[in-house]
């Protein structure tokens, strides 16, 4: 046994701390937030997973109660808690299969694998050695310790799916077929922190589905993607990607409108509102493997005409209240607390100002008249207007519980609470799906809005600017979108009048 004060024995008490398994588990803690932030979502839940490790560790071993042996380093903090299974063996390994799965996860060569896994291999048996060699641990607690270590590893893949994902990097490069297609992605810069990686993921992706090389097309602050979708279409390719923010879609749903081009979802903005409504996954590879494989479903687009011009609309356009909420929200905001920023600009606009609108529906399915021939107009005192095309916006509220993306309308929703406490049979109302004092939803293939005063509204969450007129129209079925198998079932819903 080494002296404790001799060189290598401070050395190895060094990298006995060093390895201590709450750091160990911390950075790996660490690992998982960041993976999430890069939309990794089944890794992420592997790494978060694999975090049970240590109080797993402790219980078994509080459960053995197998005592260290004697040793000269009985003072050191690694020295604390019982030996079996060593705890910075169950860590290390854990690290490994950590550090080789982000090598793999961020498709690098496998000259760079390699290397990590021989790291990591390594990293285990230095630990161990250390621990042996100064006496904390016998081998067989160590043997233990890395069992248990590969069982918690196997574990948290299966936890996060990810062993589908670990089986195709072996197949990348190799793809099993090779089709005459080509895709384009229109991305938004600013939503990624690291475009090195989200190039490596598509291509990697791409060329594992036997595709021909990626268009791809940035989109710039003065064009959120209207340019780019026109170029990619030029381009003749069968395929668009979306990569941004609620914005980008907008943009790229709009110009493929009619084309019989589908597009696909990777979802990276703070929203990803049609991306939830169509059960797209938010986690990048799952998208971007049901991108270049997934069926396609036909959804409805909404035209809006305007006093200052005329723009599409796939999830949903507000008046007033709602307009102001998106143009007080920080960009800087959304990036650290994502939708709570919408909370935050909410609470500043806690007393909107009201305001009246005329509302004329054309076409409503419920009357039995054709598109066009007008069936209801009223006028309203209302503090919010809201047109959607699918039921949920942010935060997982259904706000439209009659919508659908396919039935061919447009849903409206007025909300005009005349007391503060009204807002609590609104919200109820909402919550329930149903109209209360305050609180009314309707339907129409075509819909007028018409105020005495300009409005500010928005489309799809980004602010447009202000207007005494709104039309907007239904263009059933203009739109192909890459969806999941369980998504392509047509839902119809039921609407109201007004009165």
């Amino acid at each position: 046994m080494l002296p404790p004060r001799s060189g290598r024995g401070q050395v190895l008490e060094a990298i006995s701390l060093l390895t201590h398994p709450v750091l160990i588990y911390t950075a790996i803690a660490a690992a998982a937030v960041v993976t999430y932030q890069q939309r990794m979502r089944r890794l992420s839940t592997a790494l978060t997973t694999s975090l049970l490790g240590l109080p797993l560790q402790i219980a078994i071993a509080t459960w053995i109660d197998h005592a260290r042996p004697s040793s000269a380093f009985a003072d050191s903090l690694s020295y604390r808690g019982f030996a079996y299974p060593a705890g910075h063996a169950v860590a290390m390994t854990v690290a490994a299969w950590v550090l080789v799965t982000l090598t793999r996860a961020h498709r690098r060569p496998t000259s760079q694998v390699r290397l990590w896994r021989l790291a990591g291999v390594v990293a285990v048996a230095v630990t161990c050695a250390g621990q042996w060699a100064m006496g904390l641990q016998s081998v067989s607690d160590l043997i233990g310790g890395v069992l248990l270590g590969a069982t918690v590893a196997t574990f948290s893949l299966s936890v996060g799916g990810t062993e589908e994902i670990l089986a195709s990097w072996a197949h990348i490069g190799l793809p099993s077929t090779t089709v005459d297609k080509r895709a384009a992605i229109v991305y938004n810069p600013t939503k990624f922190d690291d475009l090195s990686l989200l190039r490596r993921r598509v291509e990697s992706e791409v060329l594992a589905a036997g595709w021909q090389p990626t268009l791809w097309l940035e989109t710039a602050p003065e064009d959120v993607g209207h340019e780019q979708t026109r170029r990619a279409l030029a381009a003749g390719v069968d395929l668009v990607l979306a990569a941004g923010g609620d914005g980008t879609v907008r943009a790229v749903s709009s110009e493929l409108a009619g084309s019989g081009v589908p597009m696909a979802l990777l979802p990276t903005g703070t929203g990803n509102l049609l991306a939830r409504n169509l059960q797209v996954p938010l986690d990048t590879d799952a998208a971007l493997r049901l991108a270049l494989s997934g069926p396609t479903r036909a959804i409805d687009v909404v035209r809006c005409t305007w006093d200052g011009g005329t723009e599409r609309f796939v999830v949903m356009a507000g008046l007033g209240l709602d307009a102001r909420i998106m143009a007080d929200t920080s960009e800087d905001l959304k990036k650290v607390i994502r939708s709570g920023a919408y909370v935050v600009a909410a609470v500043q606009n806690a007393v909107p100002d009201p305001f009246t609108v005329r509302v004329e529906l054309d076409g409503d399915d419920d009357s039995g008249a054709g598109a066009g021939a007008p069936t209801a107009s009223a006028e309203h005192r209302v503090v919010m207007a809201l047109l959607g095309n699918v039921g949920t916006i942010t935060g997982g509220m259904t706000i439209f519980p009659h919508a659908a993306p396919d039935d061919g309308r447009v849903d409206l929703l007025l909300t005009g609470p005349n007391r503060i406490t009204d807002w609590a049979k609104v919200g109820a109302g909402l919550l329930i799906g149903q109209d209360v004092d305050g609180l009314s939803h309707h339907q129409a293939r075509r819909l007028t809005l018409t105020t005495p005063e300009p409005v500010p509204f928005e489309l799809d969450g980004d602010p447009v600017g202000r207007t005494r007129k709104l039309v907007a129209e239904a263009e059933p079925a203009a739109l192909r979108v890459v969806v999941p198998p369980a998504s392509t079932s047509h839902r119809q819903g039921g609407g109201t009048h007004l009165d």
